[in-house]
C-alpha cells in the first residue's frame, strides 16, 4: 500500500500521543511462552502495569515442538489475546509465533519466519540511532534468534534479555539442560555466539528463588474483579494440586521495572560458544519482588 502524506501524519500523530510528545520511554517487546505454565501471566500482567517501558507488542512462543505438540504456540496466543483484552489493552498487537524450534533437532540455525520475528525486525529497523529495542523472551527465544538471522543487522540494535539455563556461580560451569534452553538449544547458541548483541539472562539458578504462596494469591485475586478470576481460573486448570508457585518469568520482569531489586555480573560465555562478555543476574530480592506484584496488581 502506497503511504500519502496524509497517512504518514496520521501515523505520526498516533505515535506522539495525547499530550503531543513523542513517547521517550525505552522501547519493549514481551515474547512469552504463555500457556506453557502459570507465571507467564504475572510477568505479561506486571510489565503491563508499569510505566517505565514503552510496551510495543506481545508475542507468542512455542514449547515443546519436539514431543508433537505443534499447536503449543497457538495456545500460547489464545491465552496472551485474552489478557490483552481483559487488561483493556486490545490497543496493543499480539503477534504469532514461530509453531517449531529454529534449525533441526540435530542443530542448525535455519530461522523460522513468522509474524512475531518480522514484528520485531520491524521494530528494531524503527530504533533511532543510540537507542536499543528491549526484547524479553520468559519462555524459548525462536521468535528473536530468528528475527536476528533473518536480519543479522538488527542485532546491535536490540537489547536481549532471556529467560534460562542454569549457572554455578562458585565453578562458573554454565548448564543448558534447563526448560527453556532445552526448548529452543539451537536459538540459545546463536543468540549467545552474536558478538554484537547485548545479551542479559536471568538463570533458572535465581530465577528459582522467587516462589509465592497460592493461598495468598488467590486471596489478592478475589479482590481483581475479572482478570484475578483468570488468574484464579488458569492455575486452578494447570496445576491443580500447587500450594506454591516458581515465578521464573516474573522475576524477569520485575528485574527491568526495579533494577535495585536485583545485581548483574558479567561473565564469559560457555567454552562450546563464541568467547565474549554477556550479563547474568547472581542475585534477587524474593520477598520485595512479591510485595513490588502484590502492590502493583491489587486495587487501591
Amino acid at each position: 500500500m502506497k503511504r500519502t502524506p496524509f497517512l504518514l501524519a496520521f501515523i505520526f500523530s498516533i505515535s506522539l500521543g495525547a499530550t503531543g510528545a513523542a513517547d521517550t520511554r525505552p522501547k519493549l517487546i514481551l515474547d512469552a511462552d504463555t500457556a506453557n505454565e502459570i507465571d507467564d501471566l504475572y510477568a505479561i500482567v506486571r510489565i503491563l502495569k508499569q510505566e517505565k517501558f514503552e510496551v510495543l507488542g506481545l508475542n507468542s512462543a512455542q514449547w515443546f515442538h519436539y514431543l508433537g505438540e505443534r499447536d503449543s504456540v497457538q495456545a500460547s496466543q489464545k491465552l496472551n489475546e485474552d489478557l490483552l483484552e481483559i487488561l483493556d489493552r486490545k490497543d496493543l498487537p499480539a503477534l504469532l509465533g514461530s509453531a517449531e524450534p529454529m534449525g533441526r533437532p540435530w542443530g542448525g540455525n535455519e530461522p523460522k519466519n513468522s509474524v512475531a520475528a518480522r514484528f520485531i525486525i520491524e521494530q528494531a529497523k524503527a530504533m533511532p540511532d543510540g537507542e536499543k529495542l528491549n526484547v524479553v523472551c520468559i519462555g524459548a527465544s525462536t521468535n528473536l534468534a530468528s528475527a536476528i538471522k533473518l536480519a543479522p543487522e538488527i542485532a546491535p540494535k536490540i537489547r536481549a534479555h532471556l529467560l534460562g539455563f542454569r549457572y554455578d556461580f562458585e565453578k562458573g560451569i554454565w548448564n543448558k539442560s534447563e526448560f527453556n534452553i532445552r526448548r529452543d538449544l539451537n536459538a540459545a547458541d546463536y543468540l549467545l555466539n552474536k558478538h554484537d548483541l547485548e545479551l542479559h539472562i536471568m538463570t533458572a539458578t535465581v530465577s528459582g528463588d522467587l516462589k509465592v504462596d497460592r493461598d495468598q494469591f488467590f486471596a489478592d485475586q478475589e479482590k481483581m474483579g475479572e482478570l484475578g478470576q483468570y488468574l484464579t481460573a488458569r492455575w486452578i486448570e494447570h496445576a491443580p494440586e500447587a500450594k506454591r508457585w516458581t515465578m521464573w518469568d516474573l522475576a524477569l520482569v520485575i528485574a527491568l521495572i526495579h533494577p535495585e531489586l536485583t545485581r548483574e555480573i558479567e561473565v564469559i560465555t560457555p567454552p562450546e560458544n563464541f568467547e565474549r562478555q554477556v550479563f547474568l543476574y547472581d542475585s534477587i530480592d524474593a520477598e520485595a519482588m512479591i510485595e513490588d506484584y502484590r502492590k502493583t496488581v491489587l486495587p487501591r
